[in-house]
């Protein structure tokens, strides 16, 4: 019976296949596999914008914000060191100044930095004497990111990648033996590319495995002979890839007021690259991810890590990116050192930019010949919360004693000064309402201690840094030297006898013109009367009431008149007797002092 062609096939069951002979649905099931692909695109998208304005809001929030953070001081000031050492560069403000000072608090409290390389610039910068280099171009590079947001972001962001909590110390690679790979390390590369040919060869003739294998274990033994060899001396390059992936990011910074500071991202870079290549991956992270990166990137990270710890053990992929990266190091150690400066430097004006906007009590000093006076305006300790405003005035070749009663303001106020001219020397910037004077290098003799290693007393220790001081005015530049209560161990007749000499001849410098200024602090009016000729007086005052000794903290011209010791007693319920007794004595000794 002919079939009509119009009529439907009733009762027959048809299978037609698909022209691709796929089986029904599969077209439909990988057409809705297919639409999971964009849809996951976007999704990482979203996740990576998200995570970035994440990024942007914070650091926008805390601009201008105080950092709770630690500090590693002792690697800080390691660096600090090695700085100076290897590059050398100005020396250092002493460890008693430092010290005396309490420069260690001031750097945490003023401390804004995005890097830990930003911490040890800063730093640096804080401890050179008598002033840190270019100190107009860090001005003008604070200034620009003060006021340039979209700059100062993008700086803020492409510095956020190195937050390594074990820090960017590198200034020692400046010595020639800084990275240790001896000639026979050559072996690495050789069996590097030795076993991957011997394993495309295998892929062609299958007969080679068990060489492909014997090599490899070879390279396995190779590896655990030489792990902690190579796994020491590798570290440094571990921190590089991102050192020098930020100093690209930083190369658009130039113009010629910041260039003095900037110029090497720009011309030292590019000769880094090599460098940065090799470091991604001896460290087995060649991602490079910030401390805080999004999931996504860090599953990546992950799975190139594993796949790199697995392969290193039958390829010695990082002993032969060492081997390779020396030999760059020795060629372009230098200029790795010049970027690194240069980055540091640029956190460091950012985190002065940002203490600038968060706190209104600062000014821009103005620097003046040697011997001028200096003036310092309404000077404020960084440290102190609602601080009593003070100034004075220094003139060269001249001194300030300050006199007060104990706990009235006078270390605090030679601390206030001297920290004064270190930062305005170092970051431009001072806690008052206007600074004026010469560039000074800051020397103290004002906190106490023993020297226990040396078994030495704090009496002795004093005097070892006093002849210090006094050994460098002969050819010093122009020195504030900050001194409290000289020879606080010894008797009274001595104490004042010797304090007057040592002050004399810090002003004096030698009986010649002095361009040194020395501002010290007593409790001896004779030292008063004795030094009228060369010295200045002033005082903290206070009063004694029903509640103690009561202080205003505020400087006044001429010598304290106020006694006291015995008021107190008096105030604590000492006996009469007592108190009539001490009276006593002190009236005599007074009429026996102006005998």
């Amino acid at each position: 019976m002919p079939t009509d062609p119009d009529r439907p096939n009733r009762g027959r069951r048809t299978h037609a296949l698909p022209l691709n002979g796929s089986p029904p649905g599969t077209v439909q099931r990988v057409s809705s596999a297919w639409l999971l692909v964009p849809l996951l695109l976007v999704a990482i998208v979203v996740l990576v914008r998200t995570v970035r304005l994440a990024a942007l809001d914070r650091l926008r929030a805390d601009w201008g914000s105080i950092r709770r953070r630690a500090h590693d001081l002792d690697a800080i000031a390691e660096s600090h060191a090695s700085r100076v050492r290897e590059l050398g560069e100005r020396a250092s403000l002493d460890d008693r100044t430092w010290a005396d000072l309490n420069m260690d608090d001031v750097f945490a409290a003023l401390d804004r930095t995005e890097s830990t390389l930003g911490q040890h610039a800063l730093y640096h910068r804080l401890r050179s004497a008598p002033a840190a280099a270019s100190l107009d171009a860090f001005e003008a590079l604070v200034a620009r990111l003060g006021t340039d947001e979209p700059v100062r972001t993008r700086v803020r962001l492409a510095l956020g990648r190195l937050q390594n909590p074990r820090g960017y110390d590198l200034w020692w690679l400046a010595r020639p033996d800084a990275v240790d790979a001896p000639a026979w390390y050559v072996i690495f590369p050789v069996l590097t590319v030795g076993t991957i040919a011997l394993a495309a060869a295998t892929l062609r003739w299958p007969t080679l495995l068990p060489v492909l294998l014997g090599t490899a274990a070879f390279n396995v033994l190779i590896h655990f002979a030489t792990f902690q060899r190579v796994g020491a001396t590798s570290t440094p390059f571990r921190q590089l890839a991102p050192l020098i992936a930020t100093a690209q990011a930083l190369g658009g910074l130039e113009g010629p007021d910041i260039d003095a500071i900037v110029e090497p991202l720009r011309r030292d870079t590019p000769s880094l690259v090599r460098l940065k290549t090799i470091s991604r991956w001896i460290c087995g992270d060649p991602l490079m991810l910030s401390v805080n990166p999004n999931p996504l990137a860090m599953m990546a990270s992950d799975g190139f890590s594993a796949v790199y710890e697995y392969l290193n053990f039958a390829l010695p992929i990082d002993a032969s990116g060492l081997y390779i990266g020396a030999a760059d190091l020795r060629r372009h150690g230098a200029a790795l050192l010049r970027v690194m400066a240069a980055i540091g430097d640029v956190d460091a004006a950012v985190s002065v930019a940002s203490l600038r906007a968060g706190r209104a009590d600062w000014t821009r000093p103005a620097f003046l010949p040697p011997g001028s006076v200096a003036v310092v305006h309404n000077a404020r300790h960084p440290l102190l919360d609602g601080p009593v405003p003070n100034s004075i005035d220094l003139p060269a070749g001249r001194g300030v004693l300050v006199t007060g009663s104990n706990m009235s303001g006078k270390s605090t106020f030679l601390r206030t000064i001297g920290t004064a001219a270190v930062l305005a020397q170092t970051i431009h910037t001072v806690f008052a309402d206007e600074y004026a004077a010469p560039v000074f290098d800051v020397r103290s003799c004002i906190g106490r201690s023993d020297d226990l290693l040396a078994g030495k007393s704090y009496y002795v220790v004093e005097v070892e840094a006093l002849l210090g001081l006094v050994a460098r005015i002969a050819d010093a530049p122009p020195c504030l030297f900050l001194l409290d209560e000289l020879f606080r161990g010894t008797n009274a007749v001595e104490r004042i006898a010797a304090g007057r000499a040592v002050l004399e001849e810090l002003v004096s410098g030698g009986g010649g013109a002095s361009r040194h200024v020395a501002l010290a602090a007593t409790h001896d009016g004779e030292l008063v009367d004795l030094l009228a000729g060369t010295y200045s007086a002033c005082h903290f005052g206070d009063a004694v009431t029903d509640d103690g000794l009561v202080f205003d903290h505020i400087l006044k011209a001429g010598r304290a008149t106020s006694r006291n010791a015995i008021a107190l007693l008096r105030l604590h319920g000492a006996p009469s007797r007592l108190i009539d007794r001490a009276l006593t004595t002190a009236t005599d000794l007074d009429r026996q002092r102006h005998y």
